[in-house]
């Protein structure tokens, strides 16, 4: 079985195969980067299939780069949710972090993998550069993220009702 195919195995799409199969025909290792925001102590089922994934990239000689969002965790966006998910300490979002690394670390091997914080560019950034990086985003694109678009069309439906209210319960869903 080809590299290629190894690594395409169990992909539900992959955006440009030539690419990547060109990318690999240059004989040198990859960087493949997945970024994680550690907003519960506990990595899900979803990580625990990309992160397997990206075992494989780094079977296959590559780089794993595990993206941790430490600064983006404490935002508190709807993340596929109705619901905006609650906003963390960094100190919290660092305990998480440690507990997502101790697991990845499970899946992925260590020496062959890097771990980055995205508060290290994100904390060095003014208010100025923060505007002038939103400006590259439209509307339009922000909407047809699956969870903007959800969330905008829950909202629009319906408001909330009293038996809708009496029915949600505290903290996380």
């Amino acid at each position: 079985m080809s590299t290629l195919s190894v690594l395409t195995r169990g992909c539900a799409k992959v955006h440009s195969e030539a690419e990547l199969e060109a990318k690999l025909a240059l004989g040198r290792p990859l960087r493949i980067k997945l970024g994680v925001d550690p907003t519960a102590p506990d990595i899900h089922l979803g990580h625990g299939v990309v992160l397997s994934k990206l075992r494989e990239f780094q079977d296959a000689g590559h780089e794993a780069i595990l993206i941790i969002g430490d600064f983006t965790a404490m935002i508190g966006d709807p993340s596929g949710r109705s619901v905006t998910r609650p906003q963390l300490t960094h100190d919290q979002v660092l305990a998480n972090a440690k507990s997502y690394q101790e697991q990845a670390f499970k899946i992925l091997t260590r020496e062959r993998a890097k771990i980055v914080f995205n508060g290290e560019w994100f904390e060095a950034m003014s208010f100025e550069e923060v505007i002038k990086l939103n400006s590259r985003v439209t509307l339009q694109q922000m909407l047809v993220r699956e969870d903007s678009a959800t969330a905008s069309t829950r909202a629009s439906r319906s408001a909330p009702t009293r038996s809708s209210i009496r029915s949600c319960r505290g903290g996380t869903p």
